[in-house]
């Protein structure tokens, strides 16, 4: 599932992106918005995202859950295993990290 079809409000997204990820939406616009929730995937458990995402095939000494928690690559979220992609996200040259 991606950001976009994840059932949380325009605000929970921000506060989530900020607080877990350490991105700043300064402007929360429809447009702003729809890219922060298209840069998410969401995932019921860590198994299943390096499934789908084959993370471990590309990265098998990055693939521990550790890692990927601690680096801020994935967050655990109301119980998903949510993967922020930061490709996706700066796709349009802008970056905000705090």
């Amino acid at each position: 599932m991606t950001g976009k079809e994840w059932d949380i409000s325009d605000q929970e997204l921000v506060e989530i992106l900020w607080r877990e990820f350490a991105v700043e939406i300064d402007d929360p616009c429809a447009k702003e918005l729809e890219r922060a929730r298209m840069s998410l995937d969401v995932y019921k458990d860590v198994g299943e995202f390096l499934e789908q995402t084959r993370w471990r095939k590309d990265n098998p000494e990055l693939a521990e859950e550790s890692y990927l928690t601690e680096n801020r690559i994935c967050r655990w979220i109301y119980g998903r295993f949510v993967y922020f992609s930061w490709l996706l996200w700066e796709s349009d040259g802008k970056k905000t990290v705090r």
